[in-house]
């Protein structure tokens, strides 16, 4: 399989709001990656931003986007494709950041400085991503052209702190750029291109996180070009085939009850590239027969999807044993919480706990089996905030 379309890397961007996350995208892709605002019908559904870039490498002038030396305009050797996800920053979205870190293999955390470290986002999402596994972690020090090279060495050692006190060991590389004005970029394509490739599940039964949902049909077409329901996101383990026979889960809620959806894939997307199978890595697009009305407007968007007979049985209860982040409260029975598993969110009640072991009644249910990672985000005042990591029991 070509590594020029299949991306043999998947990286997520970190960090508080306006620290310059999609800035640094944009320095990547060369686009502004499409940001979307949380919708709360059906539980609490969120909308990813996603890019594929390529790291090339001129002899003479080192790491680039460019397929040809923005200096010297030789041609650049081909090094790897890489699959970008974009998370928003705000805390009631940090679900998101779990679901996101479930599909790649390696992390970048912006911090700005010229703001206090940390913010509270910043810390939340290295939390997060510290209790995900040893994956890799660059953070950037953006914006250091608003500073005085004084004030930009202090914010630095600010960071160093920081990255000591939530008990991370081994040596974090940081890297000061701006990203608006695309400095020192070069050097975290050399990070990215020094990272070896991840081992991939190809084997297991196939799981694709569906992160959206469209309707690509333009108004006015013909009814012999319309093209079926597309379902955006990512293959988690396995691999899906053009014409194999998939079940989403947990579907449609239809008369009081979700409802499973069954059809057959018509067409596959690997990025920009039309493909016979999509598998672990980046970011993938399947084209359903289903009526484009059900996918229209991310409506499926937040579900997973396998092959018939494949996915267990969506659960409405679900018993979780969590680690507590947050250490100035406990969770207590009857308390309203976010859940998170794969990349369904759902409201739930706390019927019963026990130590730290929590029995949730869920309002959206969740496709989960045992030793499944769960975040749980709770309120602090009118805000959801990182309460705790845990596993499915």
């Amino acid at each position: 399989m070509s590594n020029k379309v299949y991306p043999d890397l998947s990286i997520v961007i970190l960090g508080h709001v306006d620290h310059g996350k999609t800035t640094l995208a944009k320095a990547f892709t060369g686009r502004w990656i499409a940001k979307h605002s949380e919708e709360l019908k059906r539980g609490l559904t969120i909308k990813l931003g996603y890019a594929n870039f390529s790291i090339y490498k001129c002899q003479e002038h080192g790491y680039t986007t460019k397929d040809r030396c923005p200096i010297c305009g030789k041609e650049t050797d081909f090094i790897r494709k890489i699959s970008l996800l974009d998370v928003p920053g705000h805390e009631a979205l940090l679900s998101v950041m779990l679901s996101g870190a479930a599909i790649v293999d390696a992390g970048i955390l912006v911090i700005a400085a010229n703001e206090p470290v940390p913010q509270p986002q910043t810390l939340e999402h290295l939390l997060i991503f510290k209790l995900l596994g040893d994956k890799p972690l660059l953070v950037v020090q953006n914006k250091i052209d608003l500073l005085k090279k004084e004030e930009a060495i202090e914010n630095y050692k600010k960071i160093q702190d920081l990255l000591k006190s939530v008990g991370i060991k081994k040596n974090i590389p940081i890297i000061p750029i701006s990203a608006i004005n695309e400095i020192n970029i070069e050097y975290i394509l050399e990070w990215l291109a020094t990272i070896p490739s991840p081992k991939r599940n190809i084997e297991e039964k196939p799981i694709f996180l569906a992160s959206r949902s469209f309707d690509v049909n333009k108004p006015g077409s013909e009814i012999e070009d319309l093209k079926g329901g597309v379902l955006g996101g990512s293959v988690m383990q396995g691999k899906f085939k053009v014409g194999d026979e998939i079940e989403i889960k947990p579907g449609l809620f239809i008369n009081n009850k979700w409802v499973t959806i069954k059809t057959k894939i018509k067409n596959l997307m690997q990025g920009d590239e039309r493909v016979e199978e999509i598998i672990p890595g980046g970011t993938s697009s399947i084209e359903t027969y289903l009526d484009p009305f059900l996918t229209k407007d991310d409506t499926l968007s937040g579900q997973i999807v396998g092959l018939v007979g494949d996915l267990p049985d969506p659960v409405d209860r679900l018993t979780i044993e969590y680690e507590q982040i947050k250490k100035d409260r406990n969770l207590k029975e009857g308390e309203e919480i976010l859940v998170t598993v794969y990349n369904i969110v759902s409201r739930g009640i706390i019927l019963k706990k026990s130590g730290n072991e929590i029995l949730v009644k869920l309002s959206k249910p969740l496709i989960a089996k045992t030793g499944n990672k769960s975040v749980i985000l709770a309120k602090t005042g009118s805000r959801w905030s990182l309460f705790g990591v845990g596993e499915v029991k």
